[in-house]
């Protein structure tokens, strides 16, 4: 990465760092128990006679290919937790596109399709995927095809407070909890008791439900994968944006909530989810990045692939977020990136 950008990353890391949601707590993100494959990937080799001489600074990701020509507005709606990445790359990015001005509004995953098919954005970001019927919609009154890239992987997190005894839930109960029809079944589960807690300082205590409001990605992968489509109990109380719910949990002896992994503090606890099997698994990166935890999602951005009216300063930000540099961004945010071959995939898409 260039030394400008890695100076930009720096400096934007370390003056935002806290208002991220590691709270007031100042906690971090849990560390990779693994090597990534960006870790893990073997850079490319030069022949020089009979030895092969290894470029120790080559990177296994698409290189960004800047274009000062191109001048533009890129309109961005949709996700929140996407929005962030969308604002950290401004200042990497304009060292190299300064005519290209990036406006992000982040009023949540369910925006986003509306906005693209009313031609009010440009991009869509989405921590969730876009349903058939969204696609339709915005096909049918553009008139051209939806597109997508990945440009980071992540998950949901059912998070309690730390001073509550539970480790581990099924998504039986997670349902119980949250979801007005329990469609996985059995009954309401309203104190903690009913979850399985037999502390008796703790199983009568009622249980305080905190989500996101019904535009949100985290909303819409919780009612999809955990309440099998069915509707949240009223109780539920909605947050603006996924640091606020860990705020309320942290803040609430009594609170469940569910956010993105990407968010976490010292005064909460992100549970372990009960696999089909029996066995449980925690948000880890390994079991984000297999896909072993249930919950795991793309963060997503959609376009319409229309020929005659491309935006070109719209493609060169995803062309940056999927690069070398843009995960580079994503990755010192404390993100967990795409794969090389991952990344390669999406890159091709925007030629």
């Amino acid at each position: 990465m260039r030394l400008l950008q890695a100076f930009s990353v720096v400096l934007f890391v370390a003056t935002t760092a806290h208002a991220l949601v590691r709270t007031q707590d100042a906690a971090t993100t849990p560390q990779a128990d693994v090597a990534t494959n960006s870790e893990s990937a073997t850079p490319p080799a030069t022949q020089v006679g009979e030895t092969v001489v290894k470029d120790v600074d080559a990177s296994p990701y698409p290189r960004f290919i800047e274009k000062p020509e191109v001048i533009g507005v890129v309109r961005c709606v949709g996700s929140s937790s996407i929005g962030l990445f969308l604002n950290a790359i401004k200042p990497v990015l304009a060292s190299d596109q300064p005519d290209i001005e990036i406006i992000v509004t982040s009023s949540g995953s369910g925006e986003g399709p509306k906005a693209l098919a009313s031609g009010d954005a440009d991009l869509a970001p989405m921590s969730r995927a876009m349903r058939a019927d969204e696609i339709a919609m915005v096909e049918k009154a553009r008139g051209a095809k939806v597109e997508w890239v990945d440009i980071a992987v992540d998950a949901i997190a059912i998070c309690v407070n730390r001073a509550n005894p539970m480790t581990r839930i099924s998504l039986r109960d997670v349902d119980r909890i949250f979801g007005r029809e329990r469609r996985r079944g059995g009954g309401p589960a309203v104190v903690w008791g009913d979850v399985g807690i037999r502390d008796a300082a703790w199983s009568s205590k009622k249980i305080t439900l905190y989500g996101m409001g019904p535009k949100s990605g985290s909303n819409g992968i919780v009612q999809d994968m955990v309440l099998q489509g069915g509707s949240f109990r009223t109780t539920v109380n909605e947050e603006p944006v996924a640091s606020s719910v860990v705020q309320a949990i942290a803040t609430d002896p009594t609170a469940i909530g569910y956010c993105s992994a990407y968010f976490d503090a010292v005064r909460i606890r992100q549970l372990e989810i009960e696999l089909e099997d029996g066995t449980f698994v925690a948000p880890t990166e390994a079991a984000i990045r297999s896909g072993r935890y249930p919950l795991t999602r793309a963060m997503r951005i959609y376009f319409v692939n229309d020929a005659r009216t491309r935006n070109e300063s719209a493609m060169q930000v995803l062309r940056f977020l999927v690069s070398e540099d843009g995960q580079d961004v994503i990755r010192n945010l404390g993100q967990k990136t795409l794969s090389p071959e991952q990344a390669h995939t999406h890159f091709a898409k925007l030629k």
